[in-house]
């Protein structure tokens, strides 16, 4: 396998229907994008790009970070607004900063995820490296009853080749599969092959796609092989002012 030299982007937008203006939403006094960013300079694995819908990320990121002694490099990218998904964002950005595509591995970090953990980000990256895969993956067990039910949780379906990693099957936001006791939360974040990104940015949306309103089952469909690894913690996502204040409570505790 070549040797891997990876790239973080993180997609982000203002225009958000439930949490307008999210990734500028102070947590402990600090925007909600600086928490993502911080988290994927953490690992201190890649340089990190803000593929941004408007300017106000790019710079309130850059103000931050520009008087900070950093071992990787903070890149903002402006992209159209018009476009539909965070990996179409990091596709154009990614196009913009690297055409000649040095950086030939993508770890897509959602940016509403500021509680993510650094062991989830590696465990994703890690698991690519198996060269088993065109597209890797990560989750958790659910241990809520009232998860398991929940269609605005996404679960995976994964063959597991040992008790931790293995290969995705199917995503769906039904209680899935049948009789399992043990069900998996899919956490959203991806590392992609560069060509892989290429094939899936290329492919029109899917029937299974717009039926689940899952992008991920645009690459199933097309032949493209998803890996899986379980992780520990499931980070939470911020869509609403109450996720704000529970940000709030986790991230004062662990950073």
């Amino acid at each position: 396998m070549e040797k891997l030299n990876p790239i973080i982007a993180i997609p982000s937008r203002l225009n958000s229907t439930r949490l307008p203006n999210k990734p500028l939403a102070l947590i402990n006094g600090k925007e909600m994008i600086i928490h993502v960013v911080e988290r994927a300079l953490a690992t201190n694995l890649a340089d990190v790009v803000i593929a941004a819908a408007e300017q106000e990320i790019i710079d309130c990121v850059n103000n931050y970070f520009k008087n900070q002694n950093l071992n990787k490099k903070i890149m903002g990218v402006l992209t159209n607004k018009d476009l539909q998904s965070g990996s179409d964002r990091i596709h154009e950005a990614l196009n913009k900063i690297d055409p000649n595509k040095n950086y030939n591995v993508v770890i897509n970090l959602q940016g509403d995820l500021p509680t993510i953990d650094v062991a989830s980000i590696m465990s994703c990256f890690n698991l690519i490296k198996s060269g088993l895969y065109d597209i890797t993956t990560i989750g958790a067990v659910i241990l809520n009853e009232e998860d398991k039910i929940n269609h605005n949780i996404v679960k995976a379906i994964v063959s597991f080749k040992d008790n931790n990693t293995g290969k995705a099957l199917y995503f769906s936001r039904a209680t899935v599969p049948y009789g399992s006791t043990e069900l998996l939360h899919h956490i959203g974040i991806y590392t992609y092959m560069r060509e892989a990104l290429e094939k899936f940015t290329a492919c029109t949306p899917s029937t299974l796609e717009k039926y689940e309103s899952l992008e991920q089952l645009r690459a199933l469909e097309n032949n493209l092989c998803i890996g899986f690894a379980k992780v520990n913690t499931i980070p939470l996502g911020i869509d609403t002012k109450e996720d704000l204040e529970k940000a709030q409570n986790i991230l004062k505790n662990i950073i």
